[in-house]
């Protein structure tokens, strides 16, 4: 029994010593730390990288889908048409913009179409030429409405005038066989006056004479009017006034200059030959009256008419 005993305690003692860790040197238990630590750091910067990774994963953006160009529909075939005929219209030709010159005949040479300008100061001009038989002049000049004008002709051997507004209205025909006219301007702008030769050659002279027109200032009776006349001129005045109104006119420098007074009816009040450089009387008539200032200046001077209405 007692070596039973002994021996169960002899094997516990040898398991005992069996069971016991070995011990280990410092420079050991160091290299142990430092292989844990590194594996530890390791382990860290694996960690990391995987974190890394999936995390620059999660701010890639998904990639699109590559999109393809719609893949166009067949057009089916047409049949190619049989060549045709071409049929090739004639271009328009461009449309002629009618002149506001009325014609009763057209004037294709443009040395027979002359326009009449008046000299700075002046409301009147007489022209000379000549014309061949059977051919017509034309000449053009402006005037504003509600002026007068008048137009005579002289001429050596049956010539006569036709006159034209700018709206195209015959005011006088080669019909009526006419070679003067007076009357109002009914239209702003051109007017035209042809003359047509008959079955001679002539010479002739062309009068036309155009009024400056006076109008008073509201609440006035009167106004000084001025002009600029070449040496030997005449300025053609027109005022309004009515019957039994007295007029008062002078003209000033009196050593130059003349009056004539008419109604536009053809009354004459002073004629030219009376040589009068001022004027008073009553009205006889309603209406406008030309009044005439006549240089007799030898060179081109400046002319002051007064004129008073009341």
């Amino acid at each position: 029994m007692k070596k039973i005993v002994f021996a169960i305690i002899l094997l516990s003692m040898l398991a005992a010593c069996s069971l016991e860790l070995p011990t280990s040197s410092l420079s050991e238990q160091q290299t142990q730390v430092a292989l844990f630590a590194d594996a530890t750091s390791t382990k860290a910067a694996a960690e990391a990288q995987v974190q890394m990774t999936l995390t620059a994963m999660a701010f890639t953006s998904t990639p699109t889908a590559t999109r393809f160009p719609p893949t166009a529909t067949p057009v089916p075939p047409t049949a190619t048409p049989a060549p045709t005929e071409v049929v090739r219209t004639p271009e328009p030709s461009p449309t002629t913009v009618p002149t506001k010159a009325p014609t009763t005949f057209s004037i294709t040479d443009p040395s027979q179409i002359s326009r009449i300008q008046f000299a700075l100061g002046t409301t009147n001009l007489t022209t000379e030429g000549k014309l061949v038989a059977n051919a017509t002049k034309r000449y053009v000049f402006w005037a504003d409405q509600n002026q007068y004008m008048e137009i005579s002709l002289q001429e050596s051997s049956g010539a006569y005038i036709a006159l034209f507004s700018p709206s195209g209205k015959k005011l006088v025909d080669f019909d009526q066989k006419l070679n003067s006219y007076r009357g109002y301007v009914t239209e702003r702008g051109d007017w035209y006056i042809d003359i047509k030769t008959g079955d001679f050659d002539t010479n002739f002279s062309l009068y036309l004479g155009i009024t400056q027109n006076l109008y008073f200032a509201l609440g006035t009776y009167g106004m000084n009017a001025y002009a600029a006349l070449p040496a030997g001129m005449t300025h053609h005045f027109l005022a309004w006034a009515r019957e039994g109104q007295t007029i008062n006119l002078s003209v000033s420098p009196e050593d130059n200059f003349t009056l004539s007074i008419q109604h536009v009816n053809g009354t004459v009040l002073v004629s030219k030959a009376e040589k009068l450089t001022s004027f008073e009387g009553v009205l006889p008539e309603t209406g406008d009256y030309i009044i005439d200032v006549v240089s007799t200046a030898s060179s081109p001077t400046m002319v002051t008419l007064g004129i008073y209405i009341k």
